[in-house]
Order: C-alpha cells, then structure tokens, then sequence
C-alpha cells in the first residue's frame, strides 16, 4: 500500500513546466539569437554518488481477540525502529532543452533522465518483546534488513546564469529542483519463533523476505556548470532527495498477529558530468 504526503497531484504542474520548455524550440515567437557556441538541446552521461539514509519501523500488534499469542505478550503492542545509512552510487543518461532569458545572460534548463544505481544500505532492528532473546511469536524480532535503489527515472528544472565575469570564463551557476521515481528493492532476514509456545534458540526459523518498493520524491539543490568547447560542458552539482514514506501491513491471521511496517528515506548527493549541446 503506497501512501505518499505530496500526491501524485502535486507531480503534474511540475512535468507540464517541463513539458512546455523541452517543446520550445517549436516555437518562433521564443527563437532568440544566440552568442557563437551557444546550443540549445544537449544530451549528457552523470557520475552520481552520495549517502543515503533510511529510517525503518515496525509494530507487532497482538491485540486480536483471537490471537494464539500467549502471556505475557497477548494483547501487546511492540514497536521498533532503526536508522541506517550506506553509500550509493551511479550512471545516469539524460537529454534536456535550454532556453535563453535576458540576452542568453541566464537560462532556464529541463531535462528528463534515467540513473541506474549500486550501493546498499543495511541496518538491524533492537527488537522489542517481553523475553531475554525478543524472538518470540508476538515479538518485534531483531530483524536485519537492507536497502537497494535499482533504478530511478527524473525531471529536472535548472535555472541560472553567468552574471559579472563568469561568462567571459565560460561558467554559469544554477539552481535545480526536481521529481523523480526512484524503484527498491527491501530485504529483510529473520529469525525467531513460529509456534505459541515459547521456542528454545536451536528452534528458531529463519526465512528471506523480498519487498519491491516505488519511492516518489524530490530531489533540489546548486550546481556549477562550465564549457569547455563550443559544445561541451562539465556539471558539477550538490542535492538533496527526499524520498516519500512508504507504508505496508503484514497480517499474519493464523496466529492473530499483525505487522504494521514503513519506511523513509534521504540522500545527499554529489554528481559529476558532462553535456554536449546541438
């Protein structure tokens, strides 16, 4: 079940902006004359890197009235949480338009790309529950559980310039905000008891569960860009991505308990590049 606090409405305005800029050169009434060198759309290959964090919770509601979990857990309600954090990496490929404001002295820049990621994030719940090991059937166990981001699809608006003596140095400063949907892959390992009655830690099971994710986030931030060429460019950018929480309900109806699960996540980022305009 997927629950996002910005909306997939809030989405639209933002890809329309976009929409309207990458078909701009369709339109006379916006053609400009351009300084020599000066190129409008541009495609280009990023290296990101950064550190991405998660924060992941878990309740263990024993509260069903027909719960075979017995006492001294029946009828509680455990919850855990943890932090954990991991490099991430990349390679993106992304195509854009530029469009010059004010004498081709600023821009305003709109891309859309696709970034493939490595790197994972991993951590291990406390766990919470009423006995010495907290593996009991009822009990939040001491899961550990890992992150991978897979792949991920964004548009990016950059608005900037090179004011004073930037441009006789062929360098332009911006700012950038984006959108971006980003596919993870969860894994968690546990290990605990399955059976109502208490279980000794030579009979504890264990198992694998795999979780595919959909994260719809943000991602802003500055950048530098300067040409080296009459077509090419180097990027140099700085982001921050929040990543909407997701949410889920495990609901285990043979021993009357249910697992309510989500989690949330952030990056900051680095990103080097390179752009060639036509």
């Amino acid at each position: 079940m997927w629950r996002s606090p910005l909306g997939r409405r809030a989405v639209r305005p933002f890809l329309a902006a976009l929409i309207t800029l990458l078909s701009a050169s369709s339109t006379p009434a916006r053609a400009q004359t351009l300084p020599e060198g000066s190129r409008n759309f541009y495609v280009g290959f990023s290296l990101p890197m950064g550190r991405l964090a998660a924060t992941m919770r878990k309740t263990v509601d024993n509260t069903a009235p027909h719960t075979l979990v017995p006492e001294p857990r029946r009828g509680q309600v455990f919850r855990d949480e943890v932090v954990g954090d991991g490099f991430a990496y990349g390679l993106a490929v992304n195509v854009g338009y530029r469009l010059p404001l004010s004498d081709a002295a600023y821009h305003l820049d709109g891309d859309v790309d696709v970034e493939w990621h490595g790197g994972t994030l991993e951590a291990q719940f406390a766990g919470a529950g009423a006995s010495r090991e907290r593996r009991q059937l009822g009990e939040s166990w001491p899961d550990r559980w890992s992150v991978r981001k897979q792949r991920s699809y964004g548009a990016t608006l950059r608005l900037g310039g090179s004011p004073g003596g930037l441009r006789v140095r062929d360098l332009s400063l911006y700012l950038m905000a984006g959108v971006r949907f980003t596919d993870t892959r969860l894994t968690s390992d546990y290990n605990g008891c399955f059976s109502p009655e208490p279980c000794e830690p030579h009979e504890f099971g264990s198992g694998t569960e795999d979780r595919d994710l959909d994260f719809l986030g943000w991602r802003s931030g500055f950048g530098m860009e300067k040409r080296v060429g009459q077509q090419l460019a180097v990027r140099v950018e700085a982001s921050y991505s929040s990543h909407a929480r997701e949410d889920w309900v495990t609901p285990f109806d043979e021993v009357g308990v249910t697992v309510d699960s989500s989690i949330d996540a952030y990056e900051v980022g680095l990103t080097l590049g390179v752009v060639r305009r036509f």
